[in-house]
């Protein structure tokens, strides 16, 4: 090779290697080999393992932190939830079934609150980036318990605080102490408590969840009236609907309860007990259609829950647990109506009223009775028409409606009134031009002066 030619080389070499510079374009990096622990997981003896993964995006700070809580995540697992027969969760588990949300929930706390756990490794190519971390079986086992110790000796105090109450009489805080002692231990409801108590070592899980069920079990929720008797559209005022509560102590005072009424919700559907351990509640108006319905009355453990300010996990637990309950039977009676019906064309009586035929059907089907007997009578509606020939247009004959609708109460008052205007019928005929006056003004009261009627019927009474 001659000099000038290698000269030439060499500028060439020179020259690329300047425009790859130049353009941004950095030469391709080396990769480390793809160590062991990503293709298989690694089995340490006396640690816990964790390998997470994210695929790199141009954020370092984001894939990174993507791949720790995966690592974190997949540590957490490793730790598995035994569930020791002598654990409070055992009781629920088998008091009703609350293993699967407890397991769940427990194992992503558990990479919340991980600690001592140290970074093993990382590694990373063009695209991807692993992460290894590993925790001592023994650290972790003690952090726990040191945890566990605290949070019993928090519960116990807060158990200690239950009985008190509930000696006292104050079911209310008995419940409240009860669900804050249980919410202390919530990490450990797997685990058994063994703890001294009042003078015994007892299981400190199962000693809780066996005063919250006693205590509720406890409960009386008692109606003053187990049935009443009610016209429809009166209302229920709060001494008719009056429950007592009572517990092992006596009555219960200051206690919150929540009522369901079968019809409809009603406002006003929580109370607590006054002094004489009872509360009443109201409705403003029967509107049911059936027979009867039923208003119970439960003691109200969302309020109670909202004042201990429990976690959800042990929201949902005490949420299972059975309510007493105290139920008034509402036996509906029927408005009844005497209907007098005098339907005339130009002067002579109809055979049948198509305007008192209409009412009657559509009381029937709000709920009303009828009787033909004055003294049964809660109303009496009047209907009271006649058509009568207006001007003629050539070979027709034309009717209009005269007259009115009117209710009245028992005693005479009167309650609604409504005339009857601007129906009119045309007809070769005067009885059919008559027929026509008729249908039109049943229309008009089906699709609007019954809901008039009904409404004035429902305040008279």
């Amino acid at each position: 090779m001659t000099l000038r030619t290698l000269q030439y080389s060499g500028i060439l070499c020179l020259l690329v290697l300047f425009q790859a510079c130049s353009s941004g374009r950095s030469l391709p990096e080396t990769t480390s080999p793809q160590p062991d622990w990503v293709r298989s997981r690694p089995v340490l003896p006396g640690y816990y393992t964790g390998i997470g993964w994210a695929q790199k995006t141009s954020n370092i700070q984001q894939y990174q932190q993507a791949a720790k809580q995966n690592a974190l995540a997949d540590l957490a697992s490793e730790i598995s939830v035994h569930i020791s027969s002598n654990s409070v969760l055992h009781a629920f588990e088998s008091n009703l079934g609350y293993k699967e949300d407890y397991s769940s929930t427990i194992q992503a706390r558990t990479q919340e609150e991980l600690e001592g756990f140290e970074l093993t490794e990382s590694w990373e190519d063009q695209g991807n980036y692993w992460i290894y971390y590993r925790l001592s079986a023994a650290v972790f086992h003690e952090i726990k318990e040191r945890r566990k110790n605290d949070a019993a000796a928090r519960s116990a105090g807060l158990l200690e605080n239950a009985l008190v109450s509930r000696e006292q009489g104050d079911i209310r805080m008995n419940l409240v102490h009860l669900i804050n002692s249980i919410e202390a231990i919530k990490n450990y409801l797997d685990d058994p408590l063994p703890v001294e108590f009042r003078g015994e070592t007892i299981q400190l899980g199962n000693r809780i969840f066996n005063e919250l069920t006693s205590s509720v079990s406890q409960l009386q929720i008692t109606p003053h009236q187990q049935e009443i008797k009610i016209k429809a559209g009166q209302e229920i005022v709060p001494s008719m609907l009056n429950f007592k509560v009572t517990s092992a102590t006596g009555l219960v005072s200051n206690f919150p309860l929540v009522a369901n009424y079968s019809e409809r919700p009603v406002r006003n559907n929580r109370a607590r007990t006054g002094s004489d351990g009872s509360a009443g509640f109201g409705i403003d108006r029967v509107r049911s259609i059936r027979n009867s319905e039923s208003f119970a009355v439960t003691a109200d453990m969302e309020s109670i829950l909202a004042e201990a300010a429990a976690d959800p996990v042990i929201r949902r637990l005490v949420g299972r647990l059975s309510m007493p309950q105290g139920v008034v039977r509402i036996n509906i009676l029927k408005p009844v109506i005497m209907l007098y019906s005098k339907e005339m064309i130009m002067g002579e009586m109809l055979p049948s009223g198509t305007l008192g035929e209409n009412f009657r059907r559509n009381a029937l089907e709000a709920g009303y009775e009828f009787s033909n007997n004055t003294g049964d009578a809660d109303f009496v509606v009047k209907i009271m028409a006649n058509a009568i020939p207006a001007a003629e247009s050539g070979a027709y004959k034309n009717m209009v409606l005269q007259g009115n609708i009117s209710v009245e109460m028992a005693d005479g008052s009167r309650i609604y009134q409504r005339e009857f205007e601007g129906f009119r019928g045309s007809h070769f005929d005067f009885n059919r031009a008559g027929d026509e006056a008729y249908r039109q003004a049943a229309r008009r009261l089906n699709s609007s002066y019954f809901r008039e009627i009904d409404e004035a019927l429902k305040n008279g009474l």
